[in-house]
């Protein structure tokens, strides 16, 4: 794999940033890392970090030869481009509203869209064509992406994020322990963690059935709702009927398609 042209894929979101590696021609990465996103990284703390990664995966540097990333952090756009053009002499592609799309966009303010809702947005148009869409992101932000069925984006609800939501809770309350977020077998816990994460669980559950239905109220129509980020498996695992179909490596992958598509 070492000596054929591969292509970087990388994803900076406020809590972690996503490394992947596609072979040319392949839709699904070979291999991902991802490492938590710090503000005060530098380009060269990034480089050494991507270097030993794919040294242990045994890809030399030089086979990179394209790369692409999507930012919700602007301040790292620039750490991100100097480290792939000095440590892998590669110029990147950077995701934005503006670039080649395989959808259209009726948002009526397009430069707000967040780079990440973009690219789950491009993975949507190509996996379910002809098909009206709900993406729900469980990251940093809870987003919901509708895509109506000519591709275009139409708009979406951005919700708090699960993990600062469970952070905030111990944070500001004296005797509330920190907890894992699991699926319990029952809603009524018993003991003050089991409460918690009962609360957490099936509040979370709430809240995505109801603004997926609330959306399908207001814009009526056949859906496939599918998921993605940290948490989606455990939620889709517990069989309450949320998502048709997860991919937690949506995000990738819709790199890929716009990689390819702007190359």
């Amino acid at each position: 794999m070492q000596d054929k042209p591969l292509l970087l894929v990388v994803d900076v979101g406020n809590t972690n940033t996503v490394f992947g590696i596609f072979r040319e021609g392949e839709d699904q990465p070979d291999f991902h890392k991802r490492t938590v996103t710090r503000r005060d990284r530098t380009s060269d703390e990034l480089g050494l970090f991507l270097k030993g990664f794919l040294s242990q995966e045994n890809v030399k540097s030089d086979s990179i030869k394209r790369a692409i990333y999507s930012s919700v952090v602007p301040s790292l756009n620039p750490i991100v481009e100097r480290m792939l053009e000095d440590w892998f002499d590669v110029k990147p592609l950077r995701v934005h509203y503006q670039m080649k799309l395989n959808f259209g966009i009726t948002y009526p303010r397009p430069f707000e869209i967040g780079a990440d809702r973009l690219v789950n947005a491009a993975y949507c148009a190509k996996s379910y064509p002809g098909r009206k869409a709900i993406l729900v992101d469980l990251g940093t932000a809870t987003t919901f992406c509708v895509i109506n069925e000519k591709p275009e984006y139409v708009g979406g609800v951005i919700a708090p994020g699960l993990k600062i939501s469970m952070d905030a809770l111990t944070r500001n309350t004296a005797q509330l322990p920190p907890i894992i977020f699991g699926s319990p077998t029952q809603v009524l816990g018993g003991s003050t963690v089991e409460s918690i994460q009962s609360g957490f669980f099936y509040g979370w559950v709430g809240l995505l059935k109801g603004i997926v239905s609330a959306i399908k109220q207001e814009l009526p129509g056949d859906y496939i709702v599918v998921g993605t980020g940290g948490l989606v498996t455990t939620i889709h695992a517990s069989h309450n009927q949320v998502f048709d179909e997860i991919d937690p490596m949506m995000t990738l992958k819709g790199l890929k398609i716009l990689a390819d598509l702007n190359s």
